[in-house]
């Protein structure tokens, strides 16, 4: 009786492929663990860096006697300087000189020079920002909007306000709008690192949100462009409590009767 063919390396082609087979069953196991380890590598920058521009934000305030930096970047002013001319509302398309000399020309740069840290990690390569402010921290008046705070003097909670939340780089005057009269998204809504986003708070630390509610998901998974051309057409999403936590988040309250 003939014994079993051997490759030149000495094994059987049977155990070859059952060697192969377990390979392929712990690179099954193992890429996923890869993958979410990563992901969570990544998110930590992401957390690092929003807390690093809440920190250099409260230096701010602390040089000018409780004063906020604008919360809307203009072509004078701002956290950031916003981009004018040819890219205002397409900033992500501006040459990535022009979107660096736009952070640098920031009232925060002082403090937090480092352009890496305006930018999540797993952004676009052409988008250079990627964090926008709270506009009820010296933002604009809006009859959408909440009460508008510019001194941190005269802001209570510090622990349950957002400064920094991670965004789309379309976002062309860097501040996340949110309704606070209504149960109702005002700018799209982010969503990196799985199924949330990463805010910094105005006592400097900094959290990952998960959304819960498949609406907040579902409107997640727009573009900028499809939410923002869909924005005044998109219904309420009453007993949303995701939407109760961003606009608490950013308002310090809300300016209708939440009903779950």
């Amino acid at each position: 009786m003939k014994s079993p063919s051997r490759l030149p390396s000495g094994f059987t082609l049977i155990e070859l492929l059952v060697v192969i087979a377990i390979i392929a069953v712990l690179m099954g196991v193992i890429m996923p663990a890869l993958n979410r380890a990563r992901e969570m590598g990544k998110r930590t920058v992401c957390l690092n860096n929003t807390k690093s521009l809440a920190l250099a934000w409260t230096l701010y305030c602390s040089e000018y006697d409780g004063k906020m930096p604008p919360a809307q970047g203009s072509a004078t002013a701002g956290w950031v300087r916003m981009l004018t001319g040819t890219y205002q509302i397409t900033p992500t398309e501006a040459p990535v000189p022009e979107q660096l000399a736009a952070i640098r020309d920031g009232d925060l740069y002082r403090f937090a020079n480092a352009e890496k840290i305006y930018r999540c990690p797993v952004a676009k390569r052409n988008e250079m920002r990627t964090y926008s402010a709270s506009p009820s921290l010296n933002g604009y008046e809006s009859s959408a909007g909440g009460p508008v705070v510019k001194n941190l003097n005269e802001l209570k909670q510090l622990s349950r306000r957002i400064v920094f939340i991670d965004d789309f780089g379309e976002n062309w005057d860097a501040m996340w709008y949110i309704f606070y009269n209504e149960p109702r998204w005002w700018n799209p809504v982010p969503m990196r690192h799985g199924a949330g986003t990463v805010a910094s708070f105005t006592d400097v630390h900094a959290e990952f949100r998960a959304w819960k509610d498949s609406r907040t998901i579902e409107y997640a998974r727009m573009s900028w462009l499809q939410a923002e051309t869909s924005r005044g057409s998109a219904p309420p999403q009453p007993g949303n409590e995701d939407l109760r936590w961003a606009q608490t988040a950013v308002w310090g309250k809300l300016g209708y009767e939440f009903q779950p």
